[in-house]
């Protein structure tokens, strides 16, 4: 795919207004440093968060299935780590 345009997200998601927000989230999931779904050459978040949703691998739940395994990880990390001081 050389562009991402409007017409390659709304096949997968015909609300524009949705569309728009998944993409906003999937970008600062991936300015945190979540992993991406399709491998490219190095694009700006936004860019590489709309090619994932052309491509249809970004869905809501998708993301929020992300974001609850990173709240997990760093949980237990959390909690690994005042475990460790007593």
């Amino acid at each position: 795919m050389a562009r991402v345009t409007v017409e390659d997200c709304i096949r997968y998601y015909p609300n524009r207004f949705e569309m728009v927000l998944l993409a906003s989230r999937r970008a600062r999931q991936l300015l945190r440093g979540f992993p991406v779904m399709v491998e490219d050459e190095e694009h700006k978040p936004v860019v590489q968060s709309l090619r994932e949703l052309g491509d249809g691998h970004v869905s809501w739940e998708s993301v929020y299935e992300a974001e609850d395994q990173e709240r997990r990880r760093l949980q237990s990390a959390t909690s690994a780590g005042v475990d460790g001081d007593a």
